[in-house]
């Protein structure tokens, strides 16, 4: 394959890769014609989207283009099929990146890398380079089909441009486009028959067209050359390999998952309970009414540890095609606030209280609907005695706009009607109080949380959602939300060790070398820093998956708020900062959040905030730490919405913003029968900030400071707050806030609660 394209070795593994592709999708003679992916997947494979490899093709890039009037597609080389996604590897040689697209042209005749003939080694330095001859093709707007006919420029095309430069430091030549006057080729169209379907191919007449070039490759400066394993096409093994024939593959439409036995059941049972929930009844189709769409959506369920659970088959409707007003009216649905889960969690482990899991089986199918609202019949199984009727929705279905909200409504009006009290400080969270039985459940969507002081009361309360839903019993919490619950005698360790590994995955970097920080002491990164990053959206999904991972992991916080800060327009210098992130996940991937249990309910907060720290904005950047107990329960690093004018002014913002996290939680504590009888100790270490939330007095630098901040001193003077100053070494809300050194990075990790697993280390977190 290599030979063919006349691609150099650093595109080994590429090669490789797609071999190992097409190897498994030929029949082998010995399994009577069989390929190795219907004897491991138990489906015949598409050979639809292969093509030839390293060929000319030209990706979409309308996502990464600067403007509309930049070009929609750049021409590049095909390197095989990625991993976990469906596309195709194209590598641009300008720029020496690989992209994954979708949306691509192939050339499948013009090999870029076989028309390159390397230098003679008695060539003159200033010999021309050669040329390679690049027809431009017009990008469709949509998804492009397999060409239909290609072929390549003809030999006489002109070549109006001299040699490009040669480019420093370049291990793979880079195609770069001549210069000259005819460097503007006219767009041309395809040549369309009558009597067949429409393609795009390449014209069998293009235009004169400028001929991008091979620049020669550049002396070397130095005696001594510094050679990396890149440079010599060493590459590190990548496990995800391994791992691919041991992945059970998703059905990717409705007929192949009908001819797997395993995919079929679990349509089966989705439409099973479709029906014995009464969701909908056939009618005729009536006039002028809009028929709402559907299709089958299949997802693997997986164990905590990773391992093949299940497979689900969920019927959808396409609820984007809904009619404001007509079809649904309000949508919100609220779900559990992190901060509320941890109390839970913290309260149970105090009081050594049982707590278990519950999962409600097809939960939107229980939520009644009061518009009027119509659907298709489910494919593959349509009625075949009213194969034209269409289903008028009794419940909710998944897909719904109001489905979530409905749902939610229909629970929790049930848990009202059992003797719950719904939380006016959380929705979510749903409270029982009868005597001494005291009971909390906590809400998610369909998963639930549930603890009692007793087994027998939370027996009974199991039982009592068991009569009114389909419900399983999970037994005792240990994985929820994707978190990783293990409970000893101290307390519960959180964990989301799992998910951090499937983010590097995604990420290609499974085997970085590890951080022992997650973020420098480097000032912070310009957003106009660097270069714009090839691929947006590869950025913003591995930022929104770290963000998920701040649940259990508060020492990544600040570094993943400083991520999530250039999410519109990202460049390579975020991009470092991500990695950055990536390796310390890497190398605390054993590390869990640790709720101990605690005799004490007192309230302790940390709050700090880096005055004028963007350097774009020149806002500052707030965080604070709350403990419960010995808990770590909620945190937050957030960019203040103004600027500060004095460092004093930055501080007292965040002890605002303490202050009201603080007041809430105090509420809810409330709500969950905590008493609190002292004031709440927030810790700042600055002291102008201190006397300010005592000091009724305005002068010239807080006399602006808008209305709304100044609460800190009604909480102070009805004795709910107390704010007190503490020295920097030992202000714990630093980590939110800015880069530390590894030493004092280390020392407040552990204060934060954030250590191994209880099996592998003795002692608790203690706050310095």
């Amino acid at each position: 394959m290599l030979l063919h394209a006349a691609l150099p070795p650093q595109f080994w593994p590429d090669a490789l890769q797609t071999a190992t592709h097409l190897v498994n999708r030929r029949p082998c003679t010995p399994r009577n014609n069989a390929t190795p992916f219907s004897l491991l997947f138990g489906a015949e494979p598409d050979y639809s989207h292969l093509r030839v490899f390293g060929c000319l093709c030209y990706p979409n890039t309308t996502a990464t283009t600067p403007h509309k009037l930049a070009p929609r597609s750049v021409p590049c080389i095909f390197l095989g099929y990625p991993d976990n996604t469906k596309g195709y590897k194209c590598y641009n040689p300008a720029t020496r990146r690989v992209l994954t697209s979708r949306h691509v042209v192939f050339d499948e005749m013009s090999f870029p890398f076989r028309q390159v003939m390397p230098p003679s080694a008695s060539a003159p330095a200033a010999s021309p380079a050669p040329q390679v001859e690049l027809v431009p093709v017009p990008l469709p707007r949509r998804a492009t089909t397999p060409l239909a006919t290609t072929s390549s420029p003809p030999s006489g095309a002109p070549h109006a441009a001299p040699p490009a430069s040669p480019v420093p430091g370049t291990d793979v030549p880079l195609l770069a486009p001549s210069s000259g006057a005819e460097a503007s080729p006219t767009p041309h169209s395809p040549r369309v028959s009558s009597s067949s379907p429409t393609t795009t191919g390449v014209p069998s007449s293009p235009p004169a067209a400028p001929e991008p070039t091979m620049p020669p490759p550049s002396p070397r400066r130095g005696g001594h050359p510094m050679r990396t394993r890149a440079k010599d096409g060493i590459r590190q093994p990548n496990p995800r390999y391994a791992n691919i024939a041991t992945c059970s593959t998703v059905p990717t439409s409705v007929h192949a998952a009908l001819r797997d036995p395993a995919w079929l059941a679990a349509m089966q049972a989705e439409f099973r309970a479709l029906q014995d929930n009464g969701t909908w009844t056939l009618v005729p189709r009536p006039p002028r009414a809009n028929i709402i769409s559907g299709k089958w959506i299949f997802k693997n369920k997986y164990h905590a540890d990773g391992s093949l659970e299940r497979h689900k088959a969920r019927w959808v409707v396409r609820g984007f095609t809904q009619r404001p007003g007509l079809d649904f009216d309000q949508t919100f649905s609220p779900v559990v606030k992190p901060a509320t889960i941890r109390t839970v969690l913290h309260l149970a482990a105090s009081r050594n209280w049982p707590l278990h899991q519950l999962d409600v089986k097809n939960a939107f199918l229980h939520g009644e609907l009061t518009e009027r609202v119509y659907c298709q019949q489910p494919a593959g199984f349509v009625d075949e005695q009213h194969p034209d009727h269409v289903c008028l929705l009794r419940k909710s279905l998944y897909g719904l706009k109001q489905a979530p909200r409905a749902w939610f409504q229909r629970f929790a009006t049930h848990l009202v009607h059992l003797g719950f009290v719904q939380s006016k400080s959380d929705s979510s969270l749903f409270m029982y109080r009868s005597g001494h039985d005291i009971a909390h459940l906590l809400l998610y969507v369909d998963d639930i949380v549930l603890s009692a002081c007793t087994d027998g009361l939370l027996r009974r309360i199991i039982e009592l959602l068991r009569r009114e839903f389909a419900m399983k019993d999970l037994g005792p919490l240990h994985f929820f939300l994707g978190i990783q619950v293990r409970r000893t005698e101290r307390g519960f360790f959180l964990s989301q060790e799992q998910y951090a590994l499937d983010v590097l995955e995604r990420a290609g970097m499974t085997n970085c070398k590890p951080a022992a920080t997650p973020v420098d002491t480097k000032p912070k990164t310009s957003a106009t820093a660097g270069t714009p990053a090839s691929d947006p959206s590869f950025y913003r999904s591995i930022v929104g998956a770290l963000q998920y991972l701040t649940l259990t992991r508060p020492d990544i916080a600040y570094a993943v708020q400083q991520a999530c800060l250039h999410m519109h327009a990202p460049r390579d210098a975020h991009w470092a900062l991500v990695k950055r992130i990536l390796r310390y996940v890497r190398g605390t991937m054993a590390k869990c959040l640790q709720l101990r249990r605690s005799s004490s309910t007192a309230l302790i907060a940390y709050t700090d905030a880096d005055w004028a720290g963007c350097p774009d904005t020149r806002r500052s950047t707030s965080g604070f730490c709350v403990f419960l107990g010995d808990s770590l329960v909620s945190w937050s690093s957030k960019r203040q919405a103004v600027v500060s004018r004095s460092s004093a002014e930055a501080e007292y913002r965040g002890v605002a913003n303490v202050a009201a996290e603080c007041s809430w939680l105090r509420h809810l504590l409330g709500e969950l029968h905590v008493s609190i009888d002292k004031a709440t100790l927030v810790y700042c270490d600055n002291v102008s900030a201190v006397y300010l939330t005592a000091n009724p007095v305005h002068h010239g630098r807080t006399k602006h400071v808008e209305l709304d901040v100044h609460f800190v001193r009604d909480k102070v003077a009805l004795g709910e707050l107390r704010v007190a100053h503490v020295p920097t070494r030992h202000q714990l809300a630093d980590v939110m806030t800015k880069g530390l050194p590894t030493a004092l990075f280390e020392d407040f990790r552990s204060s934060l609660c954030i250590g191994d697993d209880d099996a592998r280390t003795a002692g608790g977190c203690q706050r310095g």
